[in-house]
């Protein structure tokens, strides 16, 4: 199905939706091998034109994924306005819209059959329950399971109902693509969609979604109990505490730069559409900046400096573990007590006990006197070496001169750091402060309401980066510790196997994940560009059609990280769409929605309802000349009389392969759908 990029809308039915009364049928079928791509259908206004675009939209989605509705309440308050009164009068229970859809990806062509009928509360003249049916020449379609969600998801793959709007639209609405306002996140994420990129960012997060998150919590266990010693589990528990706390690091990396790309976009929109007092502005936006730079460097040092904090939090207990390790340096160590009295016994055994060699018998030593000397022995070398017991000191800390000196280095590092970091935290109020003083200048110098709204959102957009960066520096200082532990947990065991790697299924499946994702990320932002100069190449072609000789454009740029397009002059200024005319907004507008569909590299049935209502002679030319023959290979037209008049009817006529008029039936009060124009 992914390989759909054909799809043409064969016919539509109705029953008891909105205007029709009773079941009805239209053949959509355009001929585009023979140059007649477009589909023309007249009305008066209130005859049902409308009602044919919400048809077509409300038999693809349901909820959310309809334009305006976000909650199932308010889908299924929707739906009953659109029943039709009279069957409601009349105790009807059939409501329904269906589509039949030929679709093909090269080979051979396929019909969809796709029906959405509601059960209906009569008594109450309320929806209830929508039933969607999707079938393949008149047989269920083949899917994994047989249910409304799954039938759902595989519509919204047929028809993404983010790009919808960019083939089903309302030509008096049409205008609000060409406002700077709504150039908002939906609308990037569409535009991301069309180009397929929004593929790759799913399956970028699906990876880690459904294998990497997935794995870790259903397959990944805890440390293999084995034969290792609880040394050897701890530094594999906190390896692995480690890899997930750097891989969630890497996760909040991500989402920063995402956000600050977002900022940068709002940024270069406050530059661009700044009021008089621009130049004031960009001076105070440079400070802000500067100050902003200042903060995170403060931050850096602060965090820093909180490497230290867990001693910090001793107090005095650390003054008193530098006093003891003080006293205790000058002390004599117990295993050099025991050596020396080892090497005292050794003396007393070869001068009194057992002399090598053996002294004359005239001069030898009697017991009473080898007695008396040696205990002569034993106290002057114990006074001489220090070893009384009065003498000693208890040893609280058992732990050898290279690691005493080294504690008593870190103690005093960490007492000049307190100094250091007190400052820092001191100066980063005063810079928070100063950042503040300069966002409230910001916002006073302007006198447009949407530089507000934009320094509102640049707000908010920089505070959650703050939260997120907190985030990450509170992520940092626990990886910090870990790597510590972990540094010391495998010192006390240098001595036996090397920490042993996790080789199971399941990592090696994580770790390829993540590789994917980094692949899949790379890709993103090589993709980006190319898709960029083809989007801007169709849309300068069609442009270039409808434009008036008088119109100021001349080229455009895409903004590769916020999708924003600007308007040059022949000077290449940016120009301001706010101050275009009604006509000059819906040709670009309609430009704009021409060059996503062939970026798109799909080709998908085009609706368009009142297409000319706000457009001059001249515009309305360009439209029936230039862009409806060409739109595409299957352009349904809901038009009024005034709007595709006769003159225009006929001249059309060449590239028309069907064409109706709505007329207004008594006997039912309803619309009914007529072959012929108005004439």
């Amino acid at each position: 199905m992914s390989q759909w990029k054909h799809i043409s809308i064969a016919c539509l039915k109705m029953t008891n939706f909105k205007r029709f009364y009773g079941p009805h049928e239209i053949d959509l079928i355009s001929q585009p091998d023979l140059g007649k791509p477009l589909v023309l259908i007249g009305g008066d206004n209130g005859r049902g034109k409308t009602s044919i675009h919400e048809a077509i939209n409300y038999v693809f989605y349901e909820d959310g994924d309809l334009p305006g509705i976000q909650t199932r309440p308010n889908y299924l308050r929707a739906v009953s306005d659109r029943l039709n009164r009279r069957a409601l009068d009349e105790g009807q229970t059939d409501y329904s819209v269906a589509v039949e859809l030929i679709v093909s990806g090269g080979d051979a062509d396929r019909r969809l059959q796709i029906e959405r009928r509601w059960e209906v509360d009569i008594a109450g003249r309320k929806a209830l329950t929508p039933v969607l049916t999707i079938l393949e020449n008149e047989r269920p379609i083949d899917l994994i399971e047989d249910n409304t969600v799954v039938y759902q998801d595989f519509l919204r793959r047929v028809l993404p109902p983010r790009i919808a709007p960019f083939f089903f639209f309302d030509g008096e609405r049409i205008q609000h693509f060409a406002e700077e306002e709504s150039h908002d996140r939906r609308m990037v994420e569409a535009i991301e969609d069309i180009l397929h990129i929004t593929v790759y960012k799913t399956l970028r997060d699906d990876l880690k979604k459904h294998v990497v998150d997935y794995i870790e919590k259903h397959e990944v266990k805890g440390t293999d109990k084995g034969d290792f010693f609880k040394l050897q589990e701890d530094a594999e528990r906190i390896e692995s505490e480690l890899e997930q706390k750097r891989d969630k690091q890497s996760d909040i990396k991500r989402e920063i730069e995402e956000a600050r790309k977002e900022q940068r976009g709002i940024e270069d929109e406050l530059r661009r559409i700044a009021s008089p007092h621009a130049s004031k502005r960009d001076e105070l936006i440079l400070q802000r900046q500067a100050f902003e730079s200042e903060i995170e460097i403060v931050k850096a040092e602060i965090q820093k400096g909180f490497e230290s904090l867990p001693i910090l939090l001793t107090g005095n207990l650390g003054v008193a573990l530098k006093d003891a390790l003080l006293e205790e340096q000058q002390a004599i160590a117990p295993e050099r007590i025991a050596n020396l009295q080892k090497q005292i016994d050794t003396i007393e055994k070869l001068v009194f006990i057992s002399p090598q060699p053996a002294p004359p018998q005239d001069i030898a030593l009697n017991e009473q006197q080898r007695a008396f000397y040696c205990e002569l022995f034993r106290s002057v070398s114990k006074e001489a070496l220090g070893l009384r017991l009065s003498d000693r000191r208890a040893l609280i800390h058992d732990i050898s001169e290279g690691e005493r000196q080294n504690i008593l280095n870190r103690l005093a590092e960490v007492t000049q750091k307190t100094v250091l970091l007190r400052d820092a935290i001191n100066r980063r109020e005063y810079l928070t402060n100063e950042l503040r003083d300069v966002d409230n200048k910001i916002l006073s110098t302007s006198d447009d309401p949407h530089v507000t709204e934009l320094i509102n959102q640049n707000r908010i957009i920089a505070e959650r980066i703050g939260r997120l960066e907190g985030e990450s520096a509170t992520l940092k200082g626990e990886i910090q510790r870990l790597e510590a532990d972990l540094a010391t947990r495998r010192r006390q065991i240098e001595d036996r196997q090397q920490q042993r790697k996790a080789t199971s299924e399941a990592v090696k499946a994580i770790k390829l994940a993540r590789k994917a994702q980094s692949v899949l990320d790379d890709f993103i932002r090589k993709l980006a560009p190319e898709k960029l100069t083809i989007l801007k190449n169709h849309f300068v072609e069609m442009y270039g059609r409808l434009c008036k000789p008088e119109d100021p454009t001349r080229s455009i740029n895409i903004d590769p990280d916020t999708w924003q397009i600007i308007l040059l002059d022949e000077r290449s200024r940016p120009l301001e769409r706010r101050v275009f005319s009604a006509g000059m907004r819906e040709m670009y507008a309609l430009a704009l929605l021409w060059a996503l569909a062939r970026a798109s590299g799909r080709e998908l049935p085009i609706v368009i309802d009142t297409p000319v209502a706000r457009l001059d002679t001249t515009n309305r030319r360009a439209l029936f000349e230039k862009y409806l023959p060409h739109a595409g290979h299957q352009v349904i037209v809901l038009s009024t009389d005034t709007e595709v008049d006769v003159k225009w009817a006929e001249r059309l006529s060449p590239y028309v392969a069907k064409q109706y008029r709505l007329d207004y039936d008594t006997s039912t009060d309803s619309t009914v759908i007529r072959p012929g124009y108005f004439f």
